[in-house]
């Protein structure tokens, strides 16, 4: 009898991920096991060309090491007479930054003039209380030795920090005003903190390509409230109450018209709308009445208390309403979880933070 052929099985090579995969994983990997990114960057030359920018997408520049992601430990970093390099392989990779976070700024820690940040979409600053602090250059002559400065043109500006009765750029030392020439979204992101500053009302740089602009009332976890400190300079500066929001009320008018959102003023404290409880929803309710109710009556101002100036004429003032109706109408309070389902949130909250608030 013939005898039966044995089959003969052919092994081919695997075929190799596409690259687009590959840099999918790694994305997602960002959000939720950043050690094994970085662990894949040890892979091969090939892997770490794909994972290692993902990994450096967002770095920190801080005064503080173990936050500064420009601290380089590489054995190649100084040249043979023991000068550190100015190109090394790291910072090749920083150059990959999208989003830069920065806290406190200051020429009395800025070396490093090298570094350039071409890919920058978003700007973090973290500002110190009360806006007080050296947050970047602002003195020309600082700003020209600064090459940090120099290459920040950020298409999102994140100021971390603000605090609800302070709204100006004037106690911001520091910020060079050419940082707001070419935003196009501006958030404000307000957390809780235990000093409660004065009352300072005033505005920003101007802001001719802005497009967006963004409040957010930041609490950690979807049942706290939102309060800002009682701590004042000179001791307690009294329990929350509605005219601490007037100086937001102010800001937001004096806005160029563009779209905008308060997200998540339904957690204030009940006190700064004058009542002792309230649900999400009732609070929301009260805020949007007072804001409404102050921008479009034009009674607010920094140097005036009924919101006008002396001598206006009532056909002015009727013109001015008519303005300030258009643009409060331009306004969307929104919860925390809407903003997050429908919205870019990149470098405004942890995500992490956010998890609590969409699950």
């Amino acid at each position: 009898m013939p005898t039966k052929k044995s089959k003969i099985s052919i092994t081919s090579p695997p075929l190799p991920l596409p690259l687009e995969l590959i840099s999918l994983i790694l994305t997602h990997l960002y959000e939720v096991d950043r050690a094994s990114l970085a662990t894949a960057c040890q892979v091969s030359k090939a892997m770490f060309q794909v994972a290692a920018p993902i990994l450096y997408r967002q770095i920190h520049v801080s005064p503080l090491i173990w936050r500064d992601s420009r601290n380089d430990h590489s054995p190649d970093r100084f040249t043979p007479t023991g000068k550190e390099k100015t190109n090394t392989r790291k910072k090749k990779i920083l150059k990959n930054a999208e989003i830069v976070i920065i806290d406190s700024h200051h020429a009395t820690w800025c070396g490093n003039k090298s570094f350039k940040y071409p890919n920058l979409k978003t700007l973090v600053l973290n500002l110190t209380v009360n806006g007080f602090g050296p947050v970047l250059h602002g003195n020309d002559i600082l700003e020209k030795q600064c090459s940090l400065v120099k290459c920040l043109q950020p298409k999102k500006l994140v100021l971390f920090g603000m605090t609800l009765t302070s709204i100006t750029t004037y106690e911001m030392f520091g910020v060079p005003p050419k940082i707001f020439e070419n935003i196009e979204q501006l958030t404000l992101v307000a957390p809780m903190e235990p000093i409660k500053p004065r009352s300072i009302w005033g505005g920003f740089s101007d802001m001719p390509k802005l497009k967006k602009l963004v409040w957010i009332f930041h609490t950690a976890h979807p049942a706290l409230k939102w309060s800002s400190g009682s701590q004042a300079l000179l001791g307690e500066g009294g329990a929350p109450k509605k005219t601490d929001l007037n100086a937001l009320g102010h800001f937001l008018r004096e806005v160029s018209d563009i779209p905008t959102y308060v997200v998540n003023s339904g957690s204030l404290h009940p006190n700064y709308v004058g009542k002792v409880a309230g649900s999400k929803v009732e609070i929301k309710g009260n805020v949007v009445d007072y804001l409404e109710n102050l921008m479009s009556e034009g009674e607010i101002g920094p140097w005036f208390s009924s919101g006008w100036k002396e001598g206006i004429s009532d056909t002015e003032k009727q013109e001015k309403k008519e303005k300030f109706r258009k643009r409060f109408d331009n306004i969307r309070f929104i919860s925390m979880k809407e903003y997050l389902e429908n919205h870019d949130w990149t470098g405004e909250i942890l995500p992490d933070e956010a998890k609590l608030w969409i699950a």
